[in-house]
């Protein structure tokens, strides 16, 4: 491929193989006239590998493959990043697809507004194919700088994939911690918190499937306890790099969000000493970190979420009912 590179599209891979030729074929069928597909193999067991290189013949030049031992997906979205040329980079997981127009839209409308990053729309797919989600937060096209209104982060939402970055902005700071879980989410606000500009475009959805019974967003078991981590590296970020006095409670704001959404999901999980042990460790983790957590004002605007206050009544919440969803 000669010339500019508008978007390069990494796809880390793992055992996909039964959904990887669909992935590639919604990438393959783009419209936008410049774009590279980077697929980083980590150490799969299956024949994900030579799926990986027939796209590389079929397509000499766009289609570039690389293998390396497994080692999870922070490493491996790394070495993508490391390999991608596109002046944009975006992120597909290797077991969705996007619709032909996604990247064209994405990188018009960055350019359009001399944007670093720029954010499209969701649809999630939970469960099984005819329960959809359409998370449409982003209502008209325009652009927000979250050093003036730190509040409208929660038009971006915490995902890779609805997005496209600058590829300046992956530097020596901005890589995906190593051995953890949500490694996305510990470094994607770091990256919107410093970004000078980020478009919005509202008729761009990416449709993110979580089917699998493999995916970690549905595991609630041990790894669920990394959201602590990541929490941290959030907190830590933020203080680092940004002014804090203006952008602390909507840290706060996203930190618990990010806790009570792992414990609703725990509440799906049979095994009843791990939910009530992560319950104890949520607000055990608040209480240390945030100490006036619960007068934070815009996590608890939402009157939905006045449950979470209280730990007894979460708790009675796990045994006896379900409680109302958490929105972020």
């Amino acid at each position: 491929m000669d010339g500019l590179i508008k978007v390069s599209v990494i796809v880390p891979v793992y055992n996909s193989a039964n959904f990887l030729a669909k992935c590639l074929d919604s990438l393959a069928a783009q419209t936008i006239d410049s774009l590279e597909v980077v697929m980083v193999n980590d150490g799969s067991r299956d024949n994900s590998l030579d799926i990986m290189r027939e796209y590389e013949q079929k397509y000499p030049g766009k289609f570039h493959g690389y293998d390396k031992p497994n080692s999870g997906v922070a490493d491996t979205r790394n070495m993508g990043v490391s390999k991608a040329r596109g002046e944009f980079i975006g992120f597909v997981d290797s077991d969705d697809c996007v619709e032909p127009a996604f990247f064209e839209k994405l990188y018009n409308g960055a350019e359009k507004y001399g944007a670093d990053i720029c954010v499209g729309n969701v649809i999630e797919i939970i469960g099984s194919e005819d329960n959809v989600h359409f998370q449409d937060r982003i209502k008209s096209e325009g652009f927000i700088s979250l050093n003036e209104t730190p509040e409208k982060v929660n038009l971006c939402r915490p995902y890779l994939c609805n997005k496209i970055f600058r590829r300046t902005i992956f530097n020596s700071d901005n890589v995906f911690p190593h051995g953890m879980c949500y490694e996305d989410v510990s470094l994607i606000y770091g990256i919107l918190f410093t970004a000078d500009r980020i478009a919005l475009v509202p008729d761009v959805h990416y449709t993110y499937l979580r089917l699998r019974g493999d995916s970690i967003s549905n595991s609630a078991d041990e790894k669920a306890f990394d959201i602590f981590r990541a929490c941290d590296i959030i907190d830590e970020r933020a203080h680092r790099l940004n002014d804090y006095s203006k952008i602390g409670n909507v840290i706060q704001w996203v930190i618990i969000s990010h806790i009570f959404i792992r414990v609703k999901r725990a509440y799906d999980d049979p095994n009843r000493q791990f939910k009530l042990r992560f319950i104890e460790r949520a607000y055990e983790y608040l209480d240390e970190k945030f100490p006036d957590w619960k007068k934070n004002r815009f996590y608890f605007a939402n009157k939905k979420n006045l449950v979470f206050r209280s730990k007894a009544l979460v708790k009675l919440a796990f045994v006896y009912c379900n409680f109302l969803p958490v929105k972020m």
